[in-house]
């Protein structure tokens, strides 16, 4: 053996020239004490390089590794820990190095060190060309493909399309964990998903986000696949190849989108929307299409239309329906049957379902406008009732819009100021509604209506004085109302009507009334003048009938009195008539015993109708007609007495009957009688009663010469009926008899009240033989 003076250089270039690569690295403290030339070199680079670069992207410099290297060495578990490793080195040849991890402890016990030897294995050269080859197509790939570690994905390799994709370079990837550039929402799905790679075949690729290095969220679609490692089969690493979908996502996103548009389009629709094929089947429908007709879903699905459409308008539909086949959208009205034979009508609009530029379906989209229709019929209806009102009114009538201009005039409004209505149209209305200012003046834009139209304010005028287009002018009044709709001002409305000839005849009426006025007062005075003479006759031949005279000077007195009496009645009924129209006939108010009054007017008049052999009786209602009630017992009892005497004297044969009951009560303070005046008389003809109760009318001359009377009765006993508020009429056939009724309200008598006023029972008046004198 030859021993050297000194060893130290011999161990320096030992440790430099040694083909196997060397290296000591305390792994307590995980700091790399040194390394040979060797070493660095099988890994392609400077001690700088590799501590910098090389050592982070190689697994199994990694402290992790490591120290799962020393903890079998240490524990005994294994002497040697061996692995291999590929690496590419700077002339693109691929090396296979054996590692070899040895426990180095110092005498003492104190320090321990990691040995790592590194040698080439020798590989097949065809497997490192195709080893080559395939890098290349990593690396030029436009997928971005990653091995990562098993625990907690820290990147290991990352191939360049990274930085395209995600911004970033391999080598600021390299070292950290996925996780740290995966969207937060996504971690959780991708780790379990890891987890089951691991240990079964993924069904599927997953997808997640990858956050970009500008903060855009980039959607990858990701296959991942463990790498085994060569020492008894287990997983060492895992390997991603990554795709950008994000232009994809944006299409589903889109595509969902439309579809969910189309849904809601489809779905919550309010008309109905349905689908059909070229033969005219439904194919879809929405709920909407089954509440039109009636028919279920199911119903519908698969359904010919021609059953629904009403037989009028099944040929215009299949015409509309081949048009929309041939590619040309329709829209049509039609009339459908509903599922229980009611008519809908409804508005439908085809349109072509093309796919391909070819027509393989239609759609419909059909509205139910039944109600449409007959609003529209309903509006021209009162379109043209107004148009008639408007055209056949006497008024002129006139719309103006809000600054005063003319929209329509109407023909009447045109006749009076003799004018063609378009011709006005669209001018201000002081052009048609000429006002003269009292300085000689026509108005203009100050004109009254101009004015009032533009501040929205009514304007009524009468006796206005107007100016035609031939400067004729006429007498009129005019009223202006404005039009506001939802509290906007929309125009107005300007009436007017021409009165120069009603002020003619308003003259007239006020003269006639003078006169009338001056005839009822010569009648009422020349009554008075006459009665006074006439009481002073009627006395004298009362006294002239108490002497005695022969048979012949009786019987010419007793024609004298009846001539008297009759003439008597006449004043007192044209009195009476007199009275009521000049508005000088008054009711009192007293206390009337019905049933007492009812009986003295039978009284009254059983002679005669005893000499005439005719049946006259009265009855009164005791349940709903009270005793007693306060009215007018005179104006009351001659109207009775009136249509018992018209009765008797118009009766031949037969009955005549009086009734009464109560109608109506309201509260305890007044009620409503109801009188009827039967008989089996003549009776009137229908044609002819409406003069019955007119003023000095008599129905025929026939019946005038037989019956007499002045034809007033009938008249008087209407307006004394109307004094007390009530009405009367007439129900009579001719030959068959006539009844008269009328109703008057009455206060009922209340006893305790008036028994302090008046200790008199109430009276009935017996000095109404005959209708009342004044």
């Amino acid at each position: 053996m030859i021993f050297f003076s000194s060893q130290e250089w011999v161990w320096e270039q030992l440790y430099n020239e040694l083909p196997v690569g060397l290296a000591l690295l305390s792994p307590e403290q995980d700091e790399w004490v040194w390394a040979n030339r060797s070493f660095y070199q099988f890994f392609g680079g400077s001690e700088t390089e590799f501590m910098q670069t090389k050592r982070k992207e190689i697994r199994e410099f990694s402290p992790t590794f490591i120290h799962s290297a020393y903890e079998q060495l240490r524990t005994g578990h294994k002497p040697v820990v061996e692995t291999v490793l590929d690496m590419l080195r700077p002339d693109h040849r691929l090396d296979t190095l054996s590692l070899k991890y040895t426990r180095l402890r110092s005498p003492s016990g104190d320090q321990e060190l990691l040995l790592i030897t590194c040698h080439p294995t020798g590989v097949n050269q065809r497997f490192l060309k195709n080893q080559n080859k395939y890098r290349q197509i990593i690396e030029n790939s436009q997928d971005f493909i990653s091995r990562t570690t098993l625990d907690n994905a820290v990147f290991l390799y990352c191939s360049p399309a990274c930085y395209k994709l995600l911004g970033y370079h391999p080598e600021e990837l390299q070292g950290n964990s996925a996780f740290d550039y995966i969207y937060p929402e996504d971690v959780a799905p991708l780790k379990e998903y890891l987890q089951f790679c691991q240990h079964s075949e993924p069904p599927r690729p997953i997808t997640f986000r990858y956050i970009h290095r500008d903060g855009r969220h980039i959607w990858f679609e990701v296959n991942c696949k463990p790498i085994i490692g060569r020492e008894e089969g287990e997983h060492t690493e895992m390997l991603y190849i990554a795709r950008d979908i994000s232009e994809r996502k944006r299409m589903e996103f889109k595509l969902k989108e439309s579809e969910q548009r189309y849904r809601s389009l489809f779905e919550y629709n309010p008309s109905a929307v349905y689908s059909m094929n070229l033969d005219g089947e439904y194919m879809t429908a929405n709920r909407n299409l089954q509440e039109l007709t009636g028919y279920t879903l199911d119903e519908l699905i698969g359904m010919y239309f021609g059953p629904i459409v009403a037989e009028k308008d099944l040929p215009k539909t299949l015409y509309h329906f081949n048009m929309a086949k041939e590619g040309k959208p329709q829209s049509y009205d039609l009339t459908i049957k509903h599922k229980d034979g009611h008519l809908v009508e409804i508005n439908t609009v085809n349109i072509p379902i093309i796919v391909d530029d070819e027509v393989v379906g239609v759609y419909g989209i059909t509205r139910d406008i039944t109600d449409r229709i007959r609003s529209l019929e309903e509006n021209k209806k009162l379109s043209r009732e107004l148009t008639l009102l408007l055209n056949t009114v006497s008024e002129g009538i006139v719309g103006l819009d809000q600054e005063g201009r003319v929209a329509f005039i109407n023909p009447a409004g045109a006749a009076i100021f003799g004018i063609a209505p378009a011709s006005i149209i669209g001018l201000s209305c002081y052009h048609l509604i000429r006002e003269m200012r009292l300085d000689g003046n026509f108005y203009q834009e100050d004109s009254p209506i101009v004015e009032a139209v533009r501040g929205g304010r009514s304007l009524s005028r009468t006796e206005i004085v107007l100016w035609r287009q031939d400067e004729t002018s006429f007498l009129a009044d005019y009223q202006v109302n404005p039009i506001w709709d939802q509290g906007e001002l929309k125009g107005a409305v300007l009436v007017f009507r021409d009165i120069t000839s009603e002020k003619d005849i308003i003259r007239a009426k006020e003269t006639a009334e003078r006169a009338d006025q001056a005839k009822s007062e010569f009648l009422s005075m020349m009554s008075h003048e006459l009665r006074t003479p006439m009481n002073g006759i009627i006395g004298m031949i009362d006294l002239l009938l108490n002497t005695s005279l022969d048979e012949e000077q009786q019987t010419f007195t007793k024609i004298l009195k009846e001539s008297s009496t009759s003439l008597l009645h006449t004043l007192n009924e044209i009195l009476d008539y007199s009275r009521i129209e000049t508005g000088k006939m008054t009711l009192n108010k007293e206390p009337i015993d019905l049933r007492a009054l009812m009986q003295s007017v039978i009284d009254l008049f059983s002679g005669k109708a005893r000499e005439k052999g005719l049946q006259l009786t009265c009855s009164l209602d005791a349940e709903t007609v009270p005793k007693v009630v306060i009215g007018d017992p005179i104006r009351l009892r001659q109207v009775l007495v009136n249509l018992i005497s018209n009765a008797v004297k118009f009766t031949e044969r037969g009955s005549v009957f009086m009734s009464a009951k109560g109608m109506t009560c309201s509260g305890k303070e007044e009620i409503t009688l109801a009188f009827e005046v039967k008989d089996t008389g003549i009776g009137i003809p229908i044609e002819q009663q409406h003069q019955l109760f007119l003023s000095f009318s008599q129905l025929h001359p026939f019946l005038n010469r037989k019956y007499g009377g002045t034809g007033l009765g009938l008249a008087i006993s209407k307006k004394l009926v109307e004094l007390m508020g009530g009405a009367i009429g007439v129900d009579s056939r001719e030959n068959e008899g006539s009844c008269f009724y009328f109703t008057v309200p009455l206060e009922l008598w209340d006893e305790r009240s008036h028994t302090a006023e008046r200790s008199d029972p109430p009276s009935v008046p017996h000095d109404m033989g005959k209708p009342a004198d004044a």
